[in-house]
């Protein structure tokens, strides 16, 4: 039986209306944020009062470069992710999607933080979390840390809008389909950095047949993260957002 989730993103107030609208729109599954200023003890036991389950966290990314750089700053990259992993151990979140670099004005990869992310797979093992690296502009960081630290919590997290709009390839579903254990499903127009996180079907840069081949035989969750349409009702959008799950796989 196929299961669908969807991105609710950072929370600032009371989600209920939102995770129950998710749950009779047919969702089974929700990925979260826990760096909103909504307690996450409090997110987490609406989620689950629902019915919904948490495929996996979002793990922050302010200020990612900074992890391979030598100073105060890196460290202190380190000691967001760190926390993060420990939180979602603590909440029985089973993944953590990471960005490990952002834009185009990117550090090398070096040593200090290939010893931080050595470090940050002891602290998910500890925790029971998978670290799921997502393909964005370039894969020579996800390549690198696969190729020097290959152990069983390091998983893939393919984002198909990132792919139509930032690497614009055809290579990341198929070159770590072995690793893949959490989506992010969105289009946009295809136009380089128009990363819209529009509906599935929605836009025209997303090949939705190529990403169909390619999770053949995927038996995780199915989820978007998209962009949440304003003139829609909450039971209107997530109701259009369960059609283009469908549209995906169905």
């Amino acid at each position: 039986m196929i299961k669908y989730g969807i991105h609710t993103g950072k929370q600032k107030s009371d989600p209920t209306a939102t995770f129950e609208a998710i749950k009779r729109a047919g969702f089974d599954a929700v990925l979260i944020s826990l760096s909103g200023t909504f307690d996450n003890a409090k997110q987490v036991d609406i989620i689950h009062k629902v019915g919904l389950e948490i495929n996996n966290c979002h793990a922050p990314w302010n200020g990612i470069n900074n992890f391979w750089r030598d100073n105060l700053d890196g460290e202190a990259a380190y000691k967001m992710l760190e926390e993060n992993f420990t939180e979602c151990g603590k909440f029985g979140i089973p993944r953590a999607v990471l960005h490990i670099s952002s834009g185009n004005d990117y550090p090398p990869i070096s040593e200090i933080g290939m010893d931080r992310m050595a470090r940050l797979i002891e602290v998910a093992d500890r925790a029971n979390v998978d670290i799921c690296l997502e393909n964005q502009r370039f894969f020579h960081f996800i390549d690198y840390i696969y190729a020097k630290l290959d152990c069983p919590r390091l998983k893939f997290c393919y984002d198909s809008g990132h792919e139509s709009c930032f690497s614009q390839t055809k290579l990341a579903l198929p070159k770590y389909r072995s690793r893949l254990a959490a989506l992010h499903l969105h289009d946009n127009s295809g136009i380089y950095n128009a990363d819209e996180h529009l509906l599935p079907g929605r836009g025209t840069g997303v090949d939705w047949d190529y990403v169909r081949k390619n999770l053949e035989g995927y038996e995780g969750i199915i989820s978007l993260e998209v962009k949440r349409i304003p003139e829609m009702s909450l039971d209107e959008f997530y109701s259009a957002a369960f059609e283009a799950a469908k549209f995906v796989k169905s």
